[in-house]
């Protein structure tokens, strides 16, 4: 469904991503992981087109995606779900749940804000509440279903443990595994290596923007040596 080959990103002159290349199939978990700095988020943001690459490709599906604008690319059903969560805190549940609804998908289930408080029972209690009287951990579900609503054949999560607490972590583990049940291809960047190996299928580890190493969770759990190598962990 996804495949990267060969891409650079820079940030002015700073040479972020240097070569990365990876590939998710339809219906898969992958986790990209790695230490800050490491260019976990930058390779996200380069996929869906918020930073431009100088060099490489991205095709998603049948279509080559790479430069085009972050709407575009949106609207061909890569969803983004940023590390600063972004919602609208102006607005209620329920409001930034329709700014996020698009058409459905031709062989994909249709997401509708009940199958969504299916999956985030905590959001279904909060359906009048503005975004900003919201809990971080609540923010991050509900950053997660306004993407959902546009019905994405891939969503790409950007640290989606970040700053919550252990229950939350566990709840959005158990949403992430209903998700993948539900046929929504996953690539998530994250640096908790216990969170992220509990629900991805394979890992990519990056390091200085160059992917180091690429296997399955079963053959990272069997070797503390490389896991204490690549993550310190």
């Amino acid at each position: 469904m996804l495949d990267v080959q060969d891409l650079h990103t820079h940030y002015g002159r700073a040479h972020i991503l240097q070569g990365i290349s990876l590939q998710v199939a339809p219906g898969e978990v992958l986790v990209l992981l790695g230490r800050n700095g490491a260019g976990k988020s930058t390779t996200l943001k380069s996929l869906i087109g918020l930073v431009r690459p100088t060099a490489g490709r991205i095709r998603f599906g049948t279509e080559y995606i790479t430069g085009h604008e972050p709407h575009a690319i949106a609207r061909a059903g890569l969803g983004y779900v940023p590390e600063e969560r972004r919602i609208f805190t102006d607005l209620t549940v329920m409001e930034n749940l329709e700014v996020g609804r698009l058409p459905p998908r031709p062989g994909l289930p249709a997401w509708t804000p009940e199958r969504l408080f299916a999956l985030f029972p905590n959001l279904g209690e909060m359906r009048t509440r503005l975004g900003g009287r919201m809990s971080g951990g609540e923010q991050q579900m509900l950053a997660i279903a306004r993407t959902l609503m546009g019905n994405p054949r891939l969503i790409l999560l950007d640290e989606p443990s970040e700053g919550l607490a252990p229950i939350i972590v566990e709840q959005m583990a158990h949403a992430i595994t209903a998700m993948k049940r539900q046929g929504v291809t996953i690539l998530l960047a994250e640096q908790n290596l216990h969170f992220a190996t509990n629900i991805a299928d394979r890992a990519a580890a990056i390091e200085r923007g160059r992917i180091v190493w690429t296997g399955t969770i079963p053959a990272l759990h069997a070797d503390p040596a490389l896991r204490d190598t690549l993550f310190g962990a």
